[in-house]
């Protein structure tokens, strides 16, 4: 058997494609904060509402949360 018989192509596409996936939509959701914030903040230096923008920055903040407390339990999951 050669070297390649003992690697489980299956398992590694997984990694691959959910890697790319969480790298892909962390990037996403940090990139939504900092243009949500820039933009508030530019909003408000003019004198408009900067609610839309500031929710906009909430949602992203809340989704990389939400991202980091189900990568914590998914890694205490396999330790045990």
């Amino acid at each position: 058997m050669g070297p390649l018989a003992a690697i489980e192509w299956g398992q590694l596409l997984q990694v691959i494609w959910v890697s790319l996936l969480a790298g892909v939509g962390v990037t996403v959701l940090f990139s939504l904060v900092v243009y949500g914030t820039s933009r508030a903040s530019e909003a408000r230096r003019a004198g408009n509402s900067p609610t839309a923008f500031g929710v906009l920055a909430v949602l992203g903040l809340t989704g990389l949360a939400a991202v980091v407390v189900f990568a914590i339990t998914v890694i205490l999951k396999k330790k045990s």
